[in-house]
């Protein structure tokens, strides 16, 4: 049954390709062959749109093609090749799209849509390693609410990957299914269970008992030669030599290494360390982690954040390695810095470089476009003042 649907679903795309080709949607007197698609009511709008899109990538990803007229993937399957595809192409317009195109069919014959799409996430990381993928941009994050018309409190959000993976693992634990008292099922969906999670935490929250809410898990796994950018994951001809991407999160999965090092200096999450063949060869944070002895004293030294013009209070900060730890460098005083989230991002992605002056105090080197001269800047807390009057 299933393979006559797949099959199914290739005739459709096969002939909507057709009508694509022969500009027929002008002739039945729709603006396009997805709007076509969407007013005779068989569809939604975003669904033909997607369907469409997959007709039209049929001569371009012979291979999709193929495995959809056999039958041997559903529809899903080759939304999500042709979206990783497409943002693969995006990122890396020079990337060998045929062997990324067989490696996604791959997947696709053995797993889930959902693997697909892990995979393609995989591709653009390892195309492009030194690159913030936008779905780690906390800039860009959002979180509105307010009250409908109804009454009713309304919440939208939009976040990068590592606080929804926060996020996640403080709700995921709290809004597991409860039998009841005859161990009958939980009667809520997941979407209900979800909110009266919420709901627990916000009055633990309001009762003083917040800390401890949920035993939030939060777990980087990465191999250790790649933390420290020893790795190459893309050959000269731009060809992926492994599709696994070594920096994972438990719930959304690949991160970029900047995010993967800067969770590995100082972060609320167990880092678990493995080699090659993915065998742990550290967990926890034991060896990376400052001792707070360590960290009162970067509290005295930096008072806060010591990137120039910033100085966030201590609370706000990581304490960040200047010679990473996976590359040999030591959990001391002389080889670690304050930066807030923000700045120790930025530290990770290279725009601005940090080190220890003689004087025993960090100093950083603004980017180019700041100062075509990159002339070195004192810490936050060790800027000239004024004299006063």
């Amino acid at each position: 049954m299933t393979q006559a649907q797949n099959v199914l679903a290739g005739v459709q795309a096969r002939l909507l390709a057709g009508m694509e080709t022969r500009g027929l949607a002008d002739e039945l007197g729709a603006t396009s062959t997805a709007a076509w698609l969407a007013d005779s009511g068989r569809v939604d709008p975003a669904t033909a749109k997607r369907q469409v899109t997959v007709a039209r990538s049929l001569q371009t990803l012979p291979g999709m093609a193929a495995a959809l007229q056999r039958g041997e993937i559903s529809a899903a399957h080759a939304e999500a090749i042709v979206a990783a595809i497409s943002a693969l192409q995006r990122a890396c317009p020079e990337a060998d799209l045929g062997a990324a195109e067989q490696q996604l069919v791959d997947v696709a014959l053995a797993g889930t849509p959902a693997a697909v799409r892990e995979t393609g996430r995989d591709l653009v990381l390892s195309h492009t390693p030194e690159r913030e993928p936008v779905a780690e941009d906390p800039e860009l994050n959002r979180l509105d609410y307010g009250t409908g018309r109804d009454g009713r409190g309304k919440l939208r959000a939009d976040l990068d990957k590592l606080t929804f993976e926060k996020l996640r693992s403080v709700l995921e634990p709290l809004a597991a299914p409860r039998p009841g008292p005859d161990a009958e099922p939980d009667p809520r969906s997941a979407s209900q269970r979800r909110v009266d999670a919420l709901a627990d935490i916000v009055d633990a929250q309001l009762s003083g008992r917040g800390g401890g809410v949920g035993r939030a898990q939060v777990t980087l796994v990465a191999e250790a030669n790649d933390l420290a950018g020893k790795a190459t994951f893309v050959d000269e001809a731009g060809r992926v030599k492994d599709t696994r991407w070594p920096f994972h999160l438990s719930w959304t999965g690949s991160v970029s290494r900047q995010v993967a090092q800067m969770l590995a200096c100082d972060c609320e999450v167990t880092v678990v360390v493995v080699d090659g063949h993915r065998v742990p060869l550290d967990v926890g944070r034991s060896e990376r982690l400052v001792t707070p002895a360590i960290r009162k004293a970067l509290i005295v030294r930096d008072g806060g954040c010591a990137v120039p013009g910033c100085g966030r209070p201590p609370h706000w900060t990581d304490a960040h390695h200047i010679r990473h730890w996976a590359e040999g460098g030591h959990t001391t005083l002389d080889n670690m810095v304050l930066l807030c989230r923000a700045h120790h991002r930025m530290i990770h992605r290279g725009t601005w470089q940090v080190f220890l002056g003689e004087d025993g105090h960090p100093w950083f080197i603004p980017p180019k476009t700041l100062d075509p001269d990159r002339k070195p800047m004192p810490a936050h807390n060790r800027r000239r003042r004024p004299a006063a009057a």
